[in-house]
């Protein structure tokens, strides 16, 4: 029996599920719009102090101040309140002399910086032959105090490499700490080319390859140097990759396609949980590889050493690195400033994250201090890590 609904029913019908939407919407609103005023509040809680503090200023502060700067400072020192070392905040001028150098011609000193293991202090890491620096006196190991006056310590690492660079033919007074002295260096910038990668053979058809960085058309330098290496008849090769600041992932990627079997290189991962994962083909070098790190070996440099230490495929020799394993992205803001932020991790073939936790050396050995202030004029014979190398090399060629 079919049931039969009045008119009335109807209607009243239709005013109930009316009632039940909007009560439903309202209910998921209250809940969408509580939340986001929860979310207001406790924002409003975390600025209040800074808020408080700026009416402070205003109301007593007798002095003369500029608020911009005063901005300025204060977003730096949250940066900083991260306690990630490779994250800065640049201010618009700052920004604006970052993104120019990107474009037009600029110059430099023709040294390295790196920041100590304990993040206490800049080390001048490597000085190019025929730079500025080098003609001035300035040795790998030095430490860098100040730039034109102003404090290294209170700079940032990316602050601090761009009051280094400059204009060709514009001068930076660098004063330097040496063995307890200080001394200002006032140097003329200039246009310096590095040489990405330096090979030679060494006794015994055993390849030396000496990677400065992972810069830019690096990998196009390695895989010539790696083919003549190999066309001359290398038994056995070593790679150097002491005192090498990092550079591009591609770059890192390309070379070790070379020097890998199938599989995977390298993985990046974002906050959100994003990944992207870079891998090598079967094609590859197999010879016995030995490759020299130490503290100084930085970011793209110890997941070079890393990713052959995990394959099996090289020895690493020499002391325990660094650990970075943050990927930096330049945020543009809308005050004209910018954020150099640490957004991504960078993991092992084996999914290890060597962030603050460095590459251990198959086979441990290490340079007096003598013998690293004189680092990148060593002969062969006199590097006591590379004759360790070249010694566990020796060995395997034996046994094979």
């Amino acid at each position: 029996m079919k049931k039969r609904f009045t008119l009335g029913s109807t209607l009243m019908l239709l005013m109930l599920a009316v009632v039940t939407t909007f009560n439903i919407t309202f209910y998921v609103a209250s809940e969408y719009y509580n939340a986001r005023l929860g979310n207001f509040e406790e924002m409003e809680g975390e600025y209040q102090q800074l808020k408080e503090v700026s009416q402070l200023v205003d109301k007593y502060f007798v002095g003369e101040y500029d608020k911009q700067e005063m901005m300025d400072q204060a977003l730096k020192g949250y940066i900083q309140g991260t306690g990630d070392q490779w994250s800065s905040y640049l201010t618009e001028e700052e920004y604006k002399a970052v993104m120019e150098k990107r474009e037009g011609v600029y110059a430099g000193v023709g040294i390295t910086i790196s920041t100590a293991t304990d993040g206490s202090y800049y080390v001048i890491t490597a000085v190019t032959e025929d730079s500025p620096a080098q003609k001035a006196g300035i040795q790998p190991l030095d430490l860098l105090v100040a730039v034109d006056g102003e404090s290294a310590a209170e700079m940032s690492f990316d602050d601090l490499s761009d009051r280094v660079k400059g204009e060709p033919g514009s001068e930076v007074t660098l004063t330097i700490l040496r063995e307890g002295v200080q001394q200002k260096y006032t140097l003329q910038r200039e246009e310096v080319q590095t040489p990405g990668v330096k090979a030679q053979m060494l006794e015994g058809n055993i390849g030396l390859i000496r990677i400065e960085s992972f810069a830019k058309n690096v990998d196009q330098e390695f895989s010539q140097k790696l083919q003549q290496l190999l066309d001359d008849g290398a038994q056995a090769l070593v790679f150097d990759v002491r005192f090498n600041p990092g550079g591009f992932v591609d770059v890192l990627v390309n070379m070790l396609d070379e020097l890998l079997p199938k599989g995977t290189v390298i993985s990046i991962t974002d906050k959100a949980g994003e990944s992207t994962t870079y891998s090598s083909d079967e094609e590859c070098v197999k010879l016995p590889m030995a490759v020299l790190c130490n503290e100084y070996s930085i970011s793209a440099a110890e997941f070079f050493a890393a990713s052959l230490q995990e394959y099996g495929v090289a020895t690493v020799v020499g002391e325990h690195t660094l650990g970075k394993g943050y990927a930096q992205t330049m945020i543009p803001l809308t005050g004209g400033g910018a954020l150099n932020l640490s957004t991504s991790r960078y993991y092992t073939a084996k999914g290890v994250s060597l962030a603050g936790v460095g590459i251990t050396p198959d086979v441990e050995s290490s340079l007096s201090e003598d013998k690293l202030n004189r680092f990148y004029t060593l002969q062969p014979e006199e590097d006591d890590q590379l004759q360790k190398a070249l010694e566990v090399l020796r060995q395997q060629m034996s046994e094979n």
